[in-house]
């Protein structure tokens, strides 16, 4: 291991140290979602210590035994936390609309009332108002050094660039265990070859389309979203809206039926990686996700690099996936409600993936 009579943070700069952490790329596994060996959470006490070295998160009761096996001294510390107004927004909702006690904030108004649920709904007058928001969080980071635990807060100027770079590589992966959530999800889900691609016709038009994601725009609506690419005409639409409100102006579609219904398969924007991209086939006969046997070739003709592209937008199935998580009625009958988490016998449950209510359902009946 090294050695740690120096002051943790000096050491943080030392030679060998450096050598030890590593940057995630691309591709790279970080599992910071949940401790690796226990149940804590970055809403936990303490938070999760996410090793800087092999982007493995640890809770605060298994983050020393970790070090102590693997000699691994710096760690990236995230904690989320309930914003102050969200807090007091859901002890509101929590009291329902019978309670007779009105307290006042600072500016003596008084709260916003929330009546409890009358409805099996969700996002309608007298539903459920569905999970919570993001914007109903803040998380906040730190460069921890064991065994001392000094810490330093992230970003900060005053840590070694590398340091720098790789927490920065932790927080923006996606995460392993949502990408392992993700491909459980996908592989209940065949995508059959659309039998337009063989032979599907590209105008030659001049148009091409720049691998600057900055630039993408839908045609019709300017619209930076949600974007998808006619391979066959080069035309860039945004998506149909969803039940919600949420979604595009269905600018992709539109253009489909107004060029005669002739060019069907589009691509969405954003999904493309050297492992392939989200195609949707417009034709009546497929109206669905679709193989593209020959997606490169198709992309190079607009200009379009498949193997120099990067993800920058969530594919149709983390969107599903979402949702569904989302509409978990196991939270939408905990909104509102401050909750200790608890694990243990009669305590741990089975988490929805997405897709796995159902046996979710057996099991917890078994």
């Amino acid at each position: 291991q090294i050695g740690h009579a120096a002051p943790a943070m000096d050491r943080l700069r030392g030679e060998v140290l450096m050598e030890r952490i590593t940057i995630p790329s691309g591709g790279a596994k970080v599992y910071k979602a949940e401790c690796a060996l226990g149940y804590a959470t970055a809403e936990s006490e303490g938070g999760l210590y996410v090793d800087l070295a092999n982007h493995v998160a640890f809770g605060r009761e298994y983050v020393e035994a970790a070090f102590a096996k693997t000699g691994n001294p710096a760690y990236l510390r995230i904690t989320r936390r309930l914003t102050e107004e969200a807090k007091a927004r859901r002890a509101v909702e929590a009291a329902g609309s019978g309670s007779a006690a009105d307290p006042r904030g600072d500016d003596g108004q008084p709260p916003l009332k929330s009546a409890k649920p009358t409805v099996l709904g969700v996002g309608v007058e007298g539903g459920f108002s569905g999970a919570a928001n993001e914007e109903d969080y803040v998380e906040t980071y730190a460069v921890v050094m064991l065994p001392e635990f000094e810490e330093k807060p992230f970003p900060s100027v005053e840590l070694p660039e590398k340091v720098i770079q790789a927490c920065n590589g932790v927080l923006a992966a996606s995460g392993a265990e949502r990408e392992a959530a993700v491909d459980a999800f996908v592989a209940d889900e065949v995508r059959k070859v659309s039998k337009y691609a063989d032979g599907l016709e590209q105008l030659d038009n001049g148009i091409k389309i720049s691998p600057d994601p900055s630039t993408w725009e839908c045609a019709e609506s300017g619209m930076k979203e949600n974007l998808w690419l006619n391979l066959s005409t080069g035309h860039i639409g945004s998506g149909r809206r969803n039940w919600d409100g949420s979604g595009g102006t269905g600018a992709a579609l539109t253009h489909f039926e107004a060029t005669g219904s002739k060019y069907p398969l589009v691509v969405k924007l954003g999904t493309i990686t050297p492992e392939g991209a989200d195609v949707f086939s417009y034709a009546p006969d497929e109206s669905d996700l679709v193989e593209d046997p020959h997606l490169a070739r198709h992309l190079a003709h607009w200009g379009i690099d498949i193997m120099a592209m990067k993800k920058t937008d969530k594919s149709m199935a983390e969107l599903e996936l979402d949702m569904n998580v989302k509409f978990d009625f196991s939270k939408l009958t905990e909104e509102g409600k401050v909750l200790q988490p608890l694990h243990g016998p009669g305590f741990t449950g089975l988490k929805n993936l997405g897709n796995s209510c159902y046996m979710a359902s057996i099991c917890q009946a078994l």
